[in-house]
């Protein structure tokens, strides 16, 4: 039999979700300089006009430079799902314009905030026509080769996860002929634990010549959830690695932040600090061990929120209505001003404002040794805030836990500065309506 003809249309489904939807973003980023270009029109008509100054068109001009950083962190943002594309695009936009008046401050120039917002408006416009248009013309259509697919991944990810946009799971052919039907394909997914044979290699090796793409079920899981899919007691070489070029830039970016922030936070730790002592006997702060970055251990500082013991007590998971807790513990737990005393650990470099909680020493023991891959989550600094808890919420039992710990191998495996401000801005939507509070 001959092989069938590939036409470049088809050719183009060896490429990955991500990297499709990399590619249009960065089409479409090229192509919106059509509305900056539009925007300084605008302002030289206002000008021109005698509406506005001609500082108008100048700041314009330099606007160029934070739509420029939105479309990076858009395209850097592309391999999140499909269910997060909305928040992500609000925040990458948002970000470099709220940014730019501090720019100007800095450089001591003067600016036009109406032509920031113009443009503000105008870019973000662009790309949520760019990011709808995409959705509508890109639903990636996958072939099931293997039986119980679907069933597969409802166990994985749950059947609210299946019903994400852009992928369609697809029946394989009835006839098992797919030469003539490869066309109707973007990818297919397979079970790495089907039975093997050599009519099933013969098929998989024609279907990578035939320039489709080859998906295992984990795969989707991932693309579809935004979490590592955890190796099975088979997968002993299974791993992932951290992005140490970024943790150089996050670690300035955290240090940063903490020090400009230090007039609002340091105070406001003296307020917490007094209303403790003030509800129930004890010491303000209380510190635990925990494990950070490569395995080493450090002290945790955190207001106490519970009542004080002269007693060490052992390691147990916070629950609903803890009667541990203490009055004023319940209010700072709700804003979870508690945590306010980690930002000295931040400076320290123990944490990051952002990745996976720490963990208390005598669980990270346990862990360890009853559920693969767990080490790998102390490959970045751990923080304040992460993945897992705008994604999950508390984790309060090791089942929980073991989803926990898929959300946080998926951070490390993609963290960027797109999926940090992701975080960064669900996190604080989280602390305005109490989510995951203990």
């Amino acid at each position: 039999m001959s092989r069938p003809s590939i036409s470049a249309v088809e050719r183009s489904t060896l490429a990955s979700p991500t990297a499709r939807r990399q590619g249009a973003q960065l089409g479409w980023s090229l192509a919106g300089g059509l509305s900056l270009l539009l925007s300084y029109l605008i302002a030289l008509l206002l000008h021109r006009a005698d509406l506005v100054t001609g500082l108008f068109p100048q700041t314009v001009l330099w606007c160029a430079l934070p739509y420029l950083l939105a479309a990076h962190w858009l395209y850097r943002g592309a391999g999140l799902p499909a269910a997060e594309r909305g928040s992500l695009l609000l925040v990458t936009t948002a970000t470099p314009f709220l940014l730019t008046p501090l720019g100007f401050a800095l450089l001591q120039q003067p600016y036009s905030r109406g032509a920031v917002l113009l443009v503000y408006a105008l870019s973000t416009a662009w790309f949520l026509l760019g990011d709808r248009l995409h959705q509508h013309r890109h639903v990636q259509r996958l072939a099931c080769l293997d039986e119980g697919i679907p069933e597969i991944l409802q166990a994985l990810i749950g059947r609210d996860g299946l019903r994400s946009q852009g992928i369609l799971l697809l029946p394989w052919p009835a006839d098992g002929q797919t030469p003539d039907r490869l066309q109707v394909f973007d990818g297919v997914v397979l079970n790495r634990q089907a039975t093997t044979s050599d009519a099933r290699s013969h098929l998989l090796s024609h279907l990578k010549l035939n320039h489709v793409r080859l998906y295992s079920v984990e795969a989707v899981a991932e693309l579809l959830s935004g979490r590592k899919m955890l190796p099975t007691g088979q997968d002993e070489l299974w791993e992932i690695d951290g992005n140490p070029a970024y943790d150089v830039a996050k670690r300035v970016i955290d240090v940063a932040l903490v020090l400009a922030t230090l007039p609002l936070w340091l105070p406001l730790c003296a307020l917490v600090a007094l209303a403790v002592r003030l509800d129930s006997p004890g010491p303000a702060l209380f510190s635990q061990s925990r494990v950070g970055r490569d395995g080493r251990s450090f002290r945790l500082w955190k207001f106490r929120s519970m009542r004080h013991l002269s007693q060490p007590q052992p390691a147990r998971f916070a629950e609903q209505q803890d009667d541990r807790i203490t009055r004023a513990g319940r209010v700072i737990r709700r804003w979870r001003l508690d945590e306010l005393p980690q930002l000295w650990n931040v400076l320290l470099g123990h944490m990051s404002l952002i990745g996976p909680r720490p963990e208390q020493t005598q669980f990270v023991q346990g862990f360890a040794t009853r559920i693969p891959a767990y080490p790998y989550r102390h490959l970045v600094r751990p923080g304040l805030t992460g993945w897992a808890q705008v994604q999950q919420g508390y984790a309060d039992s090791e089942e929980k836990t073991i989803v926990k710990l898929s959300y946080d191998l998926y951070y490390v495996a993609h963290y960027s500065m797109a999926l940090d401000l992701l975080i960064a801005y669900k996190t604080l939507r989280i602390v305005l309506n109490g989510f995951g509070v203990r």
